[in-house]
């Protein structure tokens, strides 16, 4: 799991919250997963693949 470290910016192309942006603030390495925070209130885990870097 060394696609993204905690503090990238990525924006979101999955299904739910899909062009989100937001900041990866931990990882989750059983399930394979990165908790993205996308505002103060708005959370979610994503897997890699639903996942791109975010440049503005």
């Amino acid at each position: 799991m060394n696609d993204f470290a905690i503090g990238d910016i990525v924006q979101v192309t999955g299904t739910t919250m899909t062009g989100n942006v937001g900041t990866v603030v931990s990882i989750d390495d059983k399930r394979g997963k990165y908790l993205v925070r996308i505002s103060d209130v708005t959370q979610n885990y994503f897997t890699a693949d639903e996942l791109k870097p975010f440049s503005p």
